[in-house]
């Protein structure tokens, strides 16, 4: 039996709730601990946007981030997230966000934020189409978990149902094969939505998407070695991460988030996800790469 205490579910306006600290700093009191002793990537994300967001002119709305995970946080411990304004143009607003506990820095994230909509007229194409048609015929995950490995109840009850998430696999999930030893697929797509309702807010929806873009996209650089994060003979962890909002988004409704990785080496794995709304609109890109490294018996 898995020793480790049973982490309260928390929402995500905890997560991202933070306190004026003086000019362009503010301090988020680390609310989620789904991820064991250190502080889950996607909180550190969200909130870094959120803190940048808080700078941002009125009717800004973030196209880009780009984020390096610079030390493990303590997830007990409060964050302080300082801002600097890089650029104040007509066209971009650009921030960056150095995230701190103690004497570490934890995050550095850079946005960039534009005009909610653009003037003029614009170039538009969109080559990718979205792999699941209809979001309502996938099942949920009672019945997902009701046929899987009994280890996959108990790792999505410890470190997925706390999230302030709701998950939808859309085929069978890639740990389950590997739990069971088999060979799993090298893609895997999940349906994500944040359970609460969200305001009419962009940088809110924006930051929705943020938290949840850091699940389960790095283990798909394991997977195709028959591995999953946890495995005690394996060091995973993610160096950096980026995302490119395409357009507008609800992050309280079903998104498609479908992942894969194209290349390990080295020790470190890359990995890219697109996020597809219910109409088939591709409304994000995300591209992490992170730490993908087996364990010698010295180490």
């Amino acid at each position: 039996m898995h020793s480790e205490t049973r982490v309260a579910p928390v929402s995500l306006a905890e997560i991202v709730e933070l306190t004026d600290a003086g000019p362009g700093r503010y301090v988020a009191a680390g609310a989620d601990r789904s991820s064991g002793p250190r502080v889950y990537g996607g909180q550190l994300v969200a909130q870094a946007l959120a803190a940048a967001g808080r700078t941002a002119p009125d009717g800004r709305v973030p196209h880009s981030l780009h984020g390096h995970f610079l030390h493990p946080g303590d997830p007990d411990a409060p964050i302080e997230y300082d801002v600097d304004a890089l650029r104040d143009g007509r066209a971009q607003t650009v921030r960056q966000v150095l995230g701190k506990q103690g004497p570490h820095d934890v995050f550095a994230l850079t946005v960039s934020f534009a005009p909610a909509a653009a003037s003029g007229p614009v170039l538009e194409h969109q080559e990718a189409t979205s792999p699941v048609p209809d979001f309502d015929a996938v099942e949920s995950v009672e019945e997902t978990l009701a046929r899987a490995d009994a280890g996959l109840g108990e790792w999505f009850t410890r470190r997925i149902a706390p999230k302030p998430v709701e998950v939808r696999f859309v085929e069978r999930p890639a740990r389950d094969y590997v739990l069971r030893g088999e060979a799993p697929p090298s893609r895997q797509q999940v349906l994500m939505r944040i359970r609460e309702p969200l305001p009419d807010n962009p940088l809110a929806h924006a930051c929705g998407l943020a938290y949840f873009s850091d699940m389960f996209l790095l283990s798909t650089a394991v997977y195709p070695h028959r591995a999953v994060i946890g495995d005690r003979n394996l060091l995973v962890a993610s160096l950096d991460h980026a995302i490119w909002f395409h357009g507008p988004v609800r992050a309280d409704e079903w998104l498609l988030y479908d992942m894969e990785s194209d290349w390990a080496g080295q020790g470190r794995g890359l990995c890219r996800g697109r996020m597809f709304d219910a109409t088939g609109r591709l409304i994000a890109t995300i591209v992490q790469e992170g730490l993908v490294k087996p364990l010698s018996p010295r180490d």
